[in-house]
């Protein structure tokens, strides 16, 4: 996020292909979510993470897949995030208003923007109606 925008970029050649999303991928062996989170931005998008703050879990059953999905708000200070050649991930980018998001976008990255916008901090598969308000 930076002056009420979001960073997205449109998936390519995996699940969720044309959505809108941001860095994200699964975990290596032995890694911690933080770890995940700041390999992923640097591999997909280039930049380099500090500060972490966990925003949502999601409970995901889309895409013919079910995962849980953990979001984090990262701070890349004044780094301009762009895809990353090497990488393929994705095939458009750029800073959107977080009100205004371009469509579709890929399911995790819908519910983390919910969540900046509700601040509820975890979304259980669609149907279930379980909702946790953010305590802070």
């Amino acid at each position: 996020m930076r002056g009420g925008k979001v960073f997205l970029a449109q998936r390519k050649g995996a699940h969720g292909e044309a959505t809108w999303g941001s860095a994200g991928g699964h975990l290596e062996f032995g890694e911690t979510l933080e770890q995940c989170a700041r390999r992923e931005a640097l591999e997909e998008l280039g930049v380099e993470v500090g500060e972490l703050r966990v925003l949502c879990m999601s409970n995901i059953v889309a895409y013919d897949r079910h995962y849980m999905d953990v979001e984090f708000l990262g701070d890349i200070g004044d780094q301009d995030p762009a895809p990353q050649a090497s990488d393929g991930s994705f095939c458009d980018y750029g800073w959107f208003p977080l009100r205004e998001p371009p469509q579709p976008l890929f399911e995790p990255m819908r519910l983390a923007i919910a969540s900046l916008l509700s601040g509820d901090w975890y979304h259980p598969p669609a149907g279930e109606g379980t909702r946790a308000p953010r305590s802070d």
